[in-house]
């Protein structure tokens, strides 16, 4: 499997599990959050993200390209009914998620990221 697959599928197991400390060694000290109530950076950050969010992701459908992947992803969170399809984006450097961000929309994710259909495995 590819690399940075890996980290990403470490990276959601690991948030699954709220395992803080296994996230944090995945990610960059200056790892980017991006989510609908906006953009934060850093490992306290991210720590409390994890800590706070009760979510729970299920991958269905991988995109890479270089370093960047995109995820599609059914989410569900702790004390809340139903589910929602929403899509992740990860950058992996040097073997850290340097940047996360959530996107509603796959048309949006791709445009974030210069990534397309064609990136799907």
């Amino acid at each position: 499997m590819n690399a940075v697959i890996e980290i990403a599928d470490q990276w959601t197991d690991r948030v699954n599990a709220k395992d803080i400390e296994g996230v944090l060694k995945l990610s960059a000290t200056n790892v980017e959050i991006s989510g609908p109530r906006g953009t934060a950076a850093g490992h306290d950050m991210l720590a409390q993200w994890v800590e706070n969010s009760g979510i729970q992701l299920q991958t269905l459908s991988r995109y890479i390209r270089d370093g960047k992947v995109i995820y599609e992803q059914k989410a569900s969170w702790e004390n809340e009914n139903g589910e929602v399809i929403l899509y992740s984006f990860f950058l992996v450097k040097e073997g850290k998620v340097t940047q996360i961000a959530r996107f509603d929309l796959l048309d949006d994710a791709f445009g974030a990221s210069g990534m397309s259909e064609e990136d799907l495995v």
